[in-house]
């Protein structure tokens, strides 16, 4: 637990030093990206995707929450993006049913370097909670950091760590995962990632999903 919340407290100022240092490098080697890193992936382009997802947590009754994923994004300018986003999840059985829906919006900092592009992410919004007698609701925000991967001509893998703090809940998480994108033509890629959920003072869960982006 003591980990946890050193974590909590390094993890939003080591992403705000690389998203400070990110724009910097960005100008110095923006002109020697070979194109081959500059195609196919979800940095840097226009897109709306949704997504099936999937979750479970074992110290929560019930455990498994069943929802989908609305995600726009839009650049800015070179390596900055507008990120929005809306998530929608449900979890019953015999006995009770909750629902949660969270609501955010904020931009993304990458620099495309040739081995892969680096970024940092923040995003904030507001999360509503409903089950059984309560119904509440909480500002939150995501702090993210990650590296998308040229893998193949159409393929991107990226890796990544985010910080989620839900203020009025009292609940913090990391998640750490892989996200997959495949480029099936210049407007469609099919999607999927994986995520190990480090959720304080519950016992951790898993997430996936999988889903289909169009790109303007």
């Amino acid at each position: 637990m003591r980990q946890h919340t050193r974590l909590a407290l390094l993890f939003p100022a080591a992403a705000l030093a690389l998203g400070l240092a990110l724009p910097a490098r960005a100008q110095s080697t923006e002109a020697t990206v070979p194109a081959a890193t500059t195609g196919q992936g979800q940095l840097g382009s226009a897109y709306g995707e949704a997504d099936l997802t999937y979750h479970q947590i074992d110290s929560l009754s019930p455990s498994v929450w069943r929802g989908f994923a609305l995600d726009y994004n839009q650049p800015l300018q070179a390596g900055l993006d507008f990120n929005f986003a809306y998530d929608w999840g449900r979890a019953d059985d015999y006995v009770r049913r909750l629902t949660q829906q969270n609501l955010s919006a904020g931009v993304t900092a990458y620099t495309p370097l040739e081995w892969g592009r680096p970024y940092v992410q923040g995003l904030a919004g507001w999360d509503w909670r409903k089950g059984d007698s309560f119904t509440g609701s909480s500002f939150a925000y995501t702090l993210g950091a990650g590296v998308e991967f040229q893998v193949a001509p159409t393929l991107v893998l990226t890796p990544y760590v985010n910080f989620v703090r839900a203020t009025s809940f009292n609940q913090s998480e990391f998640d750490y995962g892989a996200k997959a994108a495949y480029r099936l033509n210049k407007a469609w890629s099919l999607t999927a990632s994986a995520q190990y959920e480090a959720v304080m003072h519950q016992k951790d869960g898993r997430g996936f999903t999988l889903g289909v982006a169009y790109h303007y």
